[in-house]
């Protein structure tokens, strides 16, 4: 149903700010840089602003050669740009803060400050868009962002960097009392002010994110069941945020037919959708229509002529036959990981199908290598292991079946752990070293400590959580379910930097231990630094681990597996094999075939970018949902090393 009148965000009117958000994969790139065009082109007399926060950009992918109006300015934020200009501005203050605060001489400062702490980076394009918003430059800023887990990261970085301040002052507060009690002086230094006006744009940020007359977050989605249960819970971490979801689009609907590839799939999404709506009920669902050629180029300056309402009153599909089912089909299956595998990683861009594919083969491989205990282990935030399963998996090891758990891992519930132990180990040295002295401003320093540590550390840690699994025996064989391409290439570059932000602290710890002790974090932090050791060589181990690069038929999909691709090779960590996910079954469909010829042009151009790479092929079919069909895809998909 075509709408009477557009949504908000692609109106003119008091919105500032808005987000295009979801699970990996379901165009939220496409419908934010569509948005940014036909507002630039509406409104000539208005200025905007594309931003782009995903570590895997794909904006200018997108926009191909179309020449954007003169009005729109278009940026690819770059994580390491952003870090060296917030070093560059705030570097001086930082050190200063932390020469009057802490006992660090200043080779330790500068140290500490060279380091490239991971996480800072993402703090410090937070702030860059803190500041945009404060310059009011522009009439509104548009902002794609990464996959589910990394954007709820972003927009819990008020917390963040509320912690960050804090700790920050807490530093100073003992110079300021000082200062006050002997010399009277009670006026701001211009290192209060640094603290000020950081915490005056924060909160700057912060009002706006929730104020709904100036900030939307638009949810887009395709009518997958996993993506509907991943845009539930990204719907209901929003609400706890107070960030205002306006709309949902539902995007790529399949057009009605007779066809069996099209009924089966407008079925299927029906079904997904029932789900959605009636859980989020009180939101407007505006749809688009699954399209033949990509939505790039000159094709998004007329995407959302394609807008439409969905009519919550869908009328569902009878139950469906097995006759008119898609059935499961695999071309040039590859060849099944050896038994001598200790790491399996599924990698790719967001919404291709790792984790459907990384759930079927812990399944093969347990059938076919029975006496092996395997483990199924999500690294994205956004974990779906679970819902692919059908089952409620732990942040610890959760059985499946006989010999194969699966394990969703929470970073920031491990290192919150982390942080209170280090406080009653602090408090046990403080009880036990100095008990007749009251250092209370030491006290809070030391408390604050680990609110300045790198913010990716709990992530890394996360990660070496696999080390100490195979370490201990209690697994002979881990499978990846890998967060999207962007933030696994930014995981797997952190035990470097984590490792010079490790060796210094442990020069710390080494220099002032006759000032103060913490054996059981430095124990922690040297087990921490042999599992990183231990990890980067088991990813350069090519007979032990294999990265399986997953991807789908489409131009942008292609160039990002590509990328991704040579990066990891950079790294030194091999690619076993390539799976192109969600091919379309060759149909006498106009629509279908129209689809099938395009996509087999991309496929040329896989296998001459990849001619020595095993690809196989897996079309498209009903959802892989439950073991059942799980241990189908995975049969179907390898054949066993001595075939």
């Amino acid at each position: 149903m075509k709408p009477m009148i557009y949504p908000k965000f692609l109106q003119e009117g008091s919105l500032k700010l808005v987000f295009f958000g979801g699970k990996g994969g379901v165009g939220k790139s496409t419908c934010a840089t569509a948005t940014a065009l036909k507002l630039a082109k509406d409104q000539p007399e208005h200025s905007f602003l594309l931003v782009s926060t995903d570590p895997a950009h794909s904006i200018l992918n997108i926009l191909s050669t179309l020449e954007f109006p003169k009005n729109l300015e278009v940026r690819e934020l770059s994580a390491v740009a952003s870090l060296h200009e917030f070093k560059m501005r705030y570097d001086a203050s930082l050190k200063e803060i932390a020469e009057r605060g802490t006992f660090l001489d200043q080779a330790d400062i500068q140290n500490l400050m060279d380091t490239a702490l991971p996480g800072m980076d993402e703090l410090a394009a937070y702030l860059e868009i803190a500041e945009w918003i404060q310059e009011d430059n522009y009439y509104r800023i548009i902002i794609d962002t990464a996959p589910t887990g990394h954007t709820l990261r972003l927009l819990n970085m008020p917390d963040l960097i509320h912690r960050w301040l804090i700790a920050l002052d807490t530093l100073l507060a003992k110079y300021r009392y000082m200062r006050s009690h002997f010399g009277g002086d009670k006026q701001l230094d211009h290192l209060d002010v640094f603290l000020l006006d950081m915490n005056d744009s924060l909160k700057s940020m912060h009002t706006l994110m929730i104020d709904k007359e100036r900030c939307n977050f638009i949810l887009v989605m395709v009518a997958e069941s996993m993506v509907v249960e991943e845009s539930i819970d990204l719907a209901k971490a929003l609400s706890k945020q107070k960030v205002f979801m306006s709309d949902l689009i539902v995007n790529r609907l399949t057009p009605k037919s007779a066809c069996q590839t099209c009924t089966t799939e407008n079925n299927r999404q029906k079904l997904a959708l029932k789900k959605i709506i009636s859980s989020l009920s009180e939101h407007t669902f505006w749809t688009l229509p699954l399209l033949v050629d990509e939505p790039q180029d000159k094709l998004l300056e007329v995407l959302w002529s394609e807008l439409g309402v969905l009519d919550k009153d869908l009328e569902m599909p009878m139950a469906i036959s097995s006759e008119s089912k898609l059935h499961l089909h695999v071309e040039s299956p590859i060849q099944l990981p050896v038994n001598s595998s200790k790491l399996i990683i599924f990698a790719g861009k967001g919404g291709v199908g790792k984790t459907t594919l990384a759930c079927a083969t812990a399944l093969r491989l347990q059938n076919t290598y029975p006496e092996l205990r395997i483990l199924l282990f999500s690294t994205d935030p956004a974990h779906s292991i679970g819902d692919c399963l059908g089952l409620r998996v732990q942040c610890s090891p959760t059985k499946v079946i006989l010999n194969l758990d699966a394990q969703e891992i929470n970073a920031e519930a491990n290192f919150e752990k982390i942080r209170m132990d280090y406080r009653e180990e602090l408090e046990g040295f403080l009880r036990d070293t100095l008990p007749n002295l009251d250092i209370t401003f030491d006290r809070e320093v030391l408390e604050r400590l680990l609110d300045l540590a790198p913010t990716g550390l709990d992530e890394i840690m996360a990660l070496t959580t696999i080390m100490d699994h195979l370490d201990s025996g209690r697994y002979d064989m881990i499978v990846v379910d890998a967060a999207p391409s962007g933030h696994l290439l930014r995981l797997l570059e952190l035990p470097e930097l984590i490792r010079d932000w490790l060796r210094i602290f442990f020069s710390l710890l080494l220099k002032y231990r006759k000032i103060i002790r913490f054996p059981l974090l430095s124990e922690r932090l040297v087990k921490l630094s042999r599992e990183l050791k231990n990890l980067r060589v088991l990813l350069q181990a090519s007979e032990q681990t294999g990265v399986y690069a997953v991807t789908i038929p489409t131009h942008l999909a292609f160039d990002k597996t590509n990328e991704m691709t040579q990066a990891l090779q950079r790294l030194g960590i091999n690619i076993k094999a390539l799976i192109i996910n969600q091919m379309t079954p060759a149909s006498i469909c106009k629509f279908c075939q129209a689809i099938v010829n395009h996509e087999s042009e991309q496929l040329k151009s896989v296998h001459e970018t990849f001619p020595d790479l095993p690809i196989a092929l897996v079309f498209r079919q009903n959802d892989p949902a439950g073991l059942s069909e799980l241990r189908n895809l995975g049969s179907a998909l390898y054949i066993d090393c001595q075939e």
